[in-house]
């Protein structure tokens, strides 16, 4: 396909309801982040990694957009959310019974099942 100025444009597959489940997951968890790093942000470098994190969540999207290779995405995705994931118990430890906190990890562990689900009917 080629545009008026002549440049190719990739023909990117179309998106599912099942993609439009990890979109809407995505702006979750990236919003949460955002939030929970404007709120930390007199704490030091862990509000402005929240903040960071929730960009990139809110990034991935830019890339969806942009016709990034989907199953490369989905599984950037995965590990992205994983380390995160992860990282919220190991960082917080014992403490780690804090609503928003485990609502995000709730919204987490359900976005890399679609991730991992997206990545595996995509990836042929």
């Amino acid at each position: 396909m080629t545009t008026e100025s002549g440049s190719q444009v990739r023909q990117q597959p179309a998106l599912t309801s099942l993609d439009y489940v990890g979109i809407v997951l995505v702006v979750l968890t990236g919003v949460i982040h955002i939030y929970e790093g404007i709120e930390d942000i007199n704490e030091g470098i862990i509000g402005i990694l929240f903040i960071l994190a929730g960009l990139g969540f809110l990034g991935a999207l830019v890339l969806l957009y942009r016709g990034v290779n989907q199953p490369l995405l989905y599984g950037i995705g995965i590990i992205y959310t994983g380390i995160q994931f992860i990282a919220y118990f190991v960082l917080r430890w014992p403490d780690i019974y804090e609503p928003l906190g485990l609502l995000d990890k709730a919204v987490q562990a359900l976005l890399i099942l679609v991730l991992a689900i997206l990545y595996l009917q995509k990836r042929s």
